[in-house]
């Protein structure tokens, strides 16, 4: 990895936004379409689906989830006027459009030109008239002060990977891990949140001692599945590519399609989602770099360094997925599920509302797919994210485990600041 290179969680997060935008039976239907099939226009899924769109367009353009939280933060804000009735109705399709739009093209300019016609092709399903006006002009307001509101705010690219110098080596330590040649994220922790106020808000404790009977427990799980060579099943195997953002993309394209909930419930829902999720990386590099926790695949290979005579070492242990290049507790993909969690049951309830399909992909290309009941709980879901990183080799399960109940921390303070 050259110094040069994008921070690694923003560029999982486009390719599995990709693939759930991908998904033809998830596809949302444009402005234009709707109003042809003569149903009341609605403009919050569609333009949900544009955000992912222009952010797949431009992978260069940032971090994925700084523009989520920008642009529906930006919609939320345009919220706060309008008349009552249809006219109401009419100012809040205006307003949201046009707020995702400002933020998109100012941090995505390169998309500036496609976005202006999404947004004429948008607003022409209106009626013309004051609502509109009001609504396009508290959209492009409320734009221009979120994204002034957010320079220098320490998630642009070079920020976040700030220089990190690593202490010698030693026990329980991390080091770069094979394939590695620099962390990446250093800088995260120091960014300025949304709504959390300071990224150490709810930094987390230590890790378990070396030498424990956790430690030791945990270790010995992640020798036995987290390997490429394991004593997983077939489904443990399918289960050690997932991702949060592959699970949740899919449902909120169509809890914000759903328009038997209000627009304003559906954008704090967006909103709150990407707010949280920035929110909670915050933390989680936050507590990564002060703890400096050593990955799987070190600790399986130098356990005869760890003080432990009951611990001994594989040198030649691979994890089943590539390890990231940054420290280890606590883990980032648990922390994002546990986040979601917490936003969902809060806004939406404990469990899905309807039945959806997630696709994700597998290290050599295969399409993954994986199908959802209604009623399965939000708190399942992040059990599977809590398990997929032990089976991916790359995290400890109490690792896991913390950063979910983390996650789910900073939701319910951002929640009450929303």
């Amino acid at each position: 990895m050259t110094s040069g290179s994008p921070f690694t969680a923003g560029l999982s997060r486009r390719r599995l936004l990709a693939m759930t935008a991908g998904a033809a039976s998830l596809a949302v239907l444009p402005a234009e379409a709707l109003a042809q099939n003569g149903s009341r226009t609605d403009l919050v899924g569609p333009w949900f689906g544009e955000m992912i769109a222009t952010m797949m367009s431009s992978p260069g353009a940032g971090l994925p989830e700084r523009t989520w939280a920008m642009s529906w933060g930006a919609a939320l804000d345009a919220l706060g006027g309008g008349r009552a009735g249809w006219q109401r109705a009419v100012f809040e399709d205006a307003a949201v459009a046009s707020a995702v739009h400002g933020v998109l093209t100012a941090l995505i300019p390169d998309q500036k030109a496609r976005l202006d016609a999404v947004l004429a092709g948008s607003l022409a399903t209106l009626p013309a008239g004051p609502a509109r006006d009001v609504g396009t002009a508290a959209g492009r307001a409320s734009a221009a002060a979120r994204v002034a509101a957010r320079v220098g705010d320490g998630l642009d690219i070079e920020s976040v990977n700030a220089p990190f110098t690593l202490p010698p080596e030693a026990p329980g330590i991390y080091r770069l891990t094979p394939g590695a040649t620099r962390v990446v994220g250093a800088g995260y922790g120091r960014a300025r949140p949304f709504l959390l106020g300071r990224g150490n808000r709810f930094r987390l404790g230590g890790p378990p001692v070396l030498g424990t009977a956790e430690y030791r427990r945990d270790l010995d799980e992640l020798h036995r599945l987290g390997g490429q060579v394991s004593e997983r099943t077939e489904e443990q195997d399918v289960l050690a590519w997932l991702d949060p953002m592959s699970q949740y993309t899919p449902v909120l394209r169509l809890l914000a399609a759903d328009q038997a909930r209000p627009r304003r419930d559906r954008v704090r829902l967006l909103a709150a989602l990407g707010a949280v999720i920035v929110d909670t990386s915050i933390a989680v590099f936050d507590s990564k770099y002060t703890h400096l926790h050593w990955r799987p695949v070190t600790a399986i290979r130098a356990a005869d360094t760890d003080g432990d005579p009951r611990t001994k070492p594989d040198p030649a242990w691979t994890p089943n997925l590539l390890t990231p290049p940054h420290p280890e507790y606590p883990s980032g993909h648990a922390a994002t599920a546990g986040a979601a969690e917490q936003v969902l049951t809060q806004l939406v309830g404990p469990s899905t509302p309807m039945a959806f399909s997630i696709t994700f992909p597998r290290g050599d290309g295969t399409i993954l797919t994986r199908d959802y009941r209604r009623g399965t709980t939000w708190a399942a879901l992040t059990r599977e994210n809590v398990d997929a990183r032990v089976l991916a080799g790359v995290h400890f399960r109490f690792s896991d485990e913390a950063a979910a109940a983390l996650g789910r921390r900073v939701a319910r303070y951002d929640l009450g600041r929303l």
